[in-house]
């Protein structure tokens, strides 16, 4: 055996339990460290060649990636079954490495796989493809918002079926195993969409060769591939906006969005960043400046048309953004800015029934609250510490929760639902109907009442299909104690239907438009 200096031996044994190194034909050259776990001798090691110590599935997979090893690149840990059999054969974390000047030599470095936990485990069940996605998109900004941490120099690539070919089954399994075996730690590639995908993995030349990467994976799966590459050390990615505008892209590419495909990325990426970096900034300053204001349209009982609560709407002070107020919004949640508004408008709620309190009784107001916002611990503590400072005024605020899809954790916010409305909070459910997981938000979450999305409200007079499924969800509600509130009534046939649906409220233009004022508290 080669004598190795202990520094080096002392540097590969403070990350794994065995170092191997390999000949071009993967035979064992030279082995130290814990080699008996795995059934080897130190008189019989030479002889022997690395892939045989694999399961024959993984033996391709293993060659694959030792392909990719060009000069001081590296690659790992990927996860490989290891062991002369399969008494021997126990999960290992490998990271594969080569000398700059020395190409006809392979470095392993094998740790066991429980050192790095259980997320370790690339061949766990898959998720569906929005968690994944979203699995993904935290783990890039967890990489992004960490300027100091040890993984700067990373790519991102962006891979997309040719033709938008939808791949199912094994092939999208193999796929998506063999991008997390070339990602960073093994555990740093997703599927974002039927045709989209995503890795993050070292930057050339310390990784995986993007070009040789996409030629492998279409070589062994039969998929041809298109890709892009981000390079995560751009300037403007070192700064939250960009951090922000990047995240953005990849959520428009995983949606599918105009002007977010391979090719436009490819062509602009730099641009299309700068442009959404700039137009999150412009976000921030109306938040620094206060440059919105409130409006307030009634929510009225159909029984006998008197005002029960308002709900808040911003208002943008700048004309321009004024005819885009959905859409500047619908940006701001995208960007992950919603809670900086959810909380700058909750504020500006709890100031105004505050500042009427002193002379007379305050309107109810309902202030919505995004899903996303809910999904974040750190926003739904503060968010129970200023309720508690202001649980005086409990019966005039309610809380409406719009943009269910985004809730991530429901047994969370279930249980902070039921501390809001231990302080005397009533909550609401925005757009009940609107998604496939509305029935299952009201088995888990307890509530006050839901808003019944405007859709079925518009087309239930006509359409006897969404009548019986407005009418399903009235008696549902109904049977559970829940009130409902129907949004865009227009008309008086309108409201005379849902009233003797059994809908409880009713809002929209013909109880009143959203204004400045505010109408006081008369039911």
């Amino acid at each position: 055996m080669i004598k190795i200096p202990d520094r080096f031996l002392g540097f590969s044994f403070s990350v794994g339990d065995i170092l191997i190194e390999l000949n071009k034909e993967f035979r064992i050259v030279n082995a130290d460290g814990a080699i008996s776990e795995i059934g080897l001798e130190t008189s019989t090691v030479k002889s022997t060649l690395f892939p045989d110590l694999l399961e024959a599935a993984e033996r391709k997979t293993f060659k694959q990636i030792s392909s990719l090893i060009k000069g001081s690149n590296r690659i790992g840990p990927v996860n490989f079954f290891v062991g002369k059999n399969d008494s021997f054969r126990k999960k290992y974390s490998i990271f594969f490495g080569m000398l700059p000047d020395d190409e006809k030599r392979i470095f392993l470095v094998l740790m066991s796989a429980y050192r790095l936990g259980h997320n370790s485990d690339t061949s766990s069940e898959r998720t569906d493809i929005k968690e994944e996605k979203d699995i993904f998109l935290k783990k890039v900004e967890n990489i992004l918002s960490d300027n100091n941490n040890q993984d700067a120099h990373l790519n991102i690539t962006l891979l997309e079926t040719e033709s938008n070919q939808k791949i199912e089954g094994e092939r999208i399994a193999q796929l998506g195993s063999l991008l997390n075996k070339y990602s960073t730690g093994g555990q740093s590639a997703g599927q974002l969409s039927d045709n989209r995908f995503a890795v993050i993995h070292t930057k050339e030349p310390d990784g995986p060769e993007t070009g040789a990467l996409i030629r492998e994976l279409t070589k062994s799966t039969g998929i041809r591939l298109k890709s892009t590459t981000i390079d995560t050390e751009q300037d403007m990615l070192s700064e939250e906006d960009g951090v922000r505008a990047l995240l953005f892209s990849l959520q428009q590419f995983a949606d599918g969005a105009d002007g977010f495909d391979i090719e436009s990325l490819a062509q602009g990426y730099k641009d299309i960043v700068e442009d959404t970096a700039s137009k999150v900034q412009n976000l921030r300053t109306i938040l620094a400046n206060g440059d919105f204001s409130l409006l307030y349209q009634p929510i009225v009982s159909l029984k006998n048309r008197t005002l029960h609560h308002s709900e808040a709407l911003i208002r943008f002070n700048d004309v321009k953004l004024r005819n885009l107020q959905f859409e500047t919004i619908c940006f701001a949640e995208k960007v992950g800015m919603i809670q900086e508004f959810d909380r700058a408008i909750f504020n500006l709620v709890v100031k105004k029934i505050n500042q009427i309190k002193t002379h007379e009784t305050p309107p109810k107001i309902a202030v919505n609250l995004s899903g996303r916002s809910l999904s974040n611990k750190a926003f739904l503590e503060e968010l129970k510490i200023r309720l508690r400072k202001n649980i005086n005024i409990s019966k005039f605020i309610s809380l409406e929760i719009t943009e269910s899809a985004e809730i991530t954790n429901l047994k969370q916010l279930s249980e902070v639902i039921n501390d809001i409305r231990e302080m005397g909070f009533r909550v609401y459910l925005d757009d009940f109907g609107a998604g496939a997981a509305g029935f299952r938000y009201l088995r888990e979450l307890v509530v006050d009442g839901v808003k019944i999305d405007g859709d079925y409200i518009r087309d239930a007079i006509k359409d006897d299909k969404t009548r019986a499924f407005l009418r399903s969800i009235v008696t549902l509600c109904n049977d559970l104690n829940i009130n409902t509130i129907a949004e865009w009534v227009e008309t008086e046939e309108q409201a005379e239907f849902l009233k003797k649906l059994g809908v409880t409220y009713g809002q929209g233009y013909l109880f009143g438009r959203p204004n400045t004022g505010i109408k006081l508290y008369t039911s």
